[in-house]
């Protein structure tokens, strides 16, 4: 029975890695039921195996990417020498996942499926807040980030900027792809927060690494 229960759970994390890719290559309201079996290579009965319908397939293809990044987050979490190379692996890591995402993918979730759109609020809210202050706290400690920063305003000022990038609505979104709006704002974000021994490691990180 285990064999069979584990070949499953492979089964099911390979299908959910699968539809999110398409979620993000062609956003959530324009792939259906028979258009994901198809893309997939697979009957809809096969995919009903699986889920119940669409909201529920999207609920847990959202669940099944969160839990994943938070995965690799964590592993980047401590791993580094500094706060500053933390927070940058941090974000070259969330742009490479982002860098194809469909501009409609969160206006579709937060229209017409308020479940799957309500597991990445409590990602950002939650995971993503945490991670953040404690780079913060920790940059501090190090002398990388300034000693005068209110670590919980600087936080929520951090995820405002990532929810506004990420509005379907703002115009960037159509004119830039995410991991260049991104990568900009971290380097806003960096850079308004560092030391003076922050940003002189940053001007040899960025000329060694042709940043």
């Amino acid at each position: 029975m285990f064999p069979t229960f584990a070949a499953r759970i492979m089964e099911e994390k390979e299908l959910f890695e699968k539809v999110t890719h398409l979620f993000m290559q062609f956003g959530i309201k324009s792939m259906t039921m028979d258009e994901i079996a198809r893309q997939m290579g697979i009957s809809k009965k096969t995919l009903y195996q699986f889920v119940d319908n669409k909201k529920d397939l999207v609920k847990k293809s959202i669940e099944h990417h969160i839990n994943c990044e938070e995965c690799s987050m964590s592993e980047i979490l401590g791993s580094c020498e500094n706060a500053i190379d933390e927070i940058m692996l941090l974000t070259t890591q969330m742009s490479t996942e982002m860098k194809n995402m469909h501009p409609s993918v969160m206006f579709d979730m937060k229209k017409y499926h308020p479940e799957a759109f309500k597991i990445c609020l409590h990602h950002k809210d939650d995971y993503m807040q945490k991670a953040i202050l404690k780079n913060l706290e920790t940059g501090m400690k190090q002398g990388y980030y300034r000693t005068n920063l209110n670590p919980q305003v600087i936080t929520e000022f951090y995820l405002s900027m990532l929810s506004s990038i990420m509005n379907a609505e703002n115009d960037l979104m159509s004119k830039h792809k995410f991991s260049e709006i991104h990568s900009e704002m971290m380097r806003y974000h960096i850079c308004g927060i560092a030391s003076s021994k922050g940003r002189e490691y940053l001007k040899q990180k960025f000329s060694k690494d042709n940043v």
